[in-house]
This record gives structure tokens, C-alpha cells and sequence, in this order.
């Protein structure tokens, strides 16, 4: 009887546990998703129209905590120091808010240098 029944859990569990982990993994994804576009939604009403700040968001894990990057480039660093308030009253707890500025165009003897 237990020679049945071990090889028939054996076999459900090569099955379900897969499906449930990556049903979860699509779970956090969409709720990263729905927070970007919260995020995007707040951005634009602080800034009244679209911007140049990119959102992106990485749902967290069991290992890692959420992160919410904003990225501007070159120039518009101030798009983030006026939105970045919105951005953090919209973060969940165990997410990390990260700005990561623009970079310049490398000066044109650096290039020759190069």
C-alpha cells in the first residue's frame, strides 16, 4: 500500500510544488506592476504631463526586499528631488527607494583618449 501511495506524492509534488512557486512569483509581479503604475500615476500629477523619470520595479523575494528605482537623465536630476515625497508615501513597507542620476556625456578629450 505504501509502495502506491509514496511514488503518487512523489509525482504531485514534482508538480505542484513548481506551479505554486511560480503562481506566486506572478503574484508579486503584478503587485510590482500595479505599484509602478501608482508611482508613474503620482509623477504625473506632481509634474503635471509626462516626464523624463523612469520607474522601475522589482518585486521582493524572500531574500531580497522591493526596490523602486528612479532614473533621470542628465540634467533633469531635479525631476526626482521634486517627486521623490510622492514616490515614498506610495511605497510599501520592505521596499527600498533607490535615485540613480543621469550621466553626462564624457568630455570630448576623455573620448579622444580613448
Amino acid at each position: 500500500m505504501l509502495t502506491a501511495i509514496l511514488p503518487l506524492i512523489l509525482l504531485v509534488a514534482l508538480v505542484a510544488l513548481p506551479l505554486a512557486w511560480r503562481i506566486r512569483a506572478d503574484r508579486r509581479r503584478d503587485r510590482a506592476d500595479l505599484l509602478s503604475a501608482d508611482i508613474r500615476s503620482a509623477i504625473n500629477r506632481r509634474l503635471r504631463g509626462e516626464s523624463l523619470l523612469s520607474v522601475e520595479v522589482t518585486p521582493e523575494t524572500l531574500w531580497q526586499p522591493g526596490r523602486v528605482v528612479l532614473r533621470a537623465p542628465a540634467g533633469y536630476e531635479t525631476l526626482a528631488e521634486t517627486v521623490w515625497r510622492d514616490v515614498v508615501d506610495r511605497l510599501p513597507v520592505g521596499y527600498d527607494l533607490v535615485v540613480r542620476p543621469g550621466h553626462a556625456a564624457e568630455p570630448a578629450p576623455l573620448r579622444r583618449a580613448a
